[in-house]
């Protein structure tokens, strides 16, 4: 069963975990955001083992987002914008990158999809 954290206590947070529990394979835990900075939220919520974590993208704190890719690169982060109905997924992975020629790589092997 998958984990996925509801980051916050945001309408469009509590609207997306509401039809996900319809969805099976997920164990959703909700998150209040608090008032710890940002390192000491991203560690207690790597604690959590998530596999992805929901989060609004206006309310959230970009250094917040930051530290979770940091703290959880095998996590996707999912930043969900009502006011255009469109998410924004980032991912910790981490990838070798020495020279010119590997962000070039990189960056076709990941636009190739579009």
């Amino acid at each position: 069963m998958r984990r996925v954290l509801l980051y916050g206590n945001s309408l469009v947070v509590s609207t997306v975990g509401a039809s996900l529990l319809e969805c099976g394979g997920l164990e959703l835990v909700r998150v209040d955001a608090g008032s710890a900075g940002a390192a000491d939220t991203a560690a207690g919520l790597s604690a959590l083992a998530p596999a992805a974590v929901i989060f609004d993208r206006v309310t959230t704190r970009p250094d917040l987002v930051i530290a979770l890719l940091d703290q959880l690169p095998q996590a996707l982060l999912i930043g969900v914008d009502p006011s255009s109905d469109q998410v924004l997924v980032l991912s910790g992975r981490q990838e070798p990158a020495v020279a010119p020629a590997d962000l070039l790589e990189v960056i076709y092997r990941e636009t190739r999809k579009e």
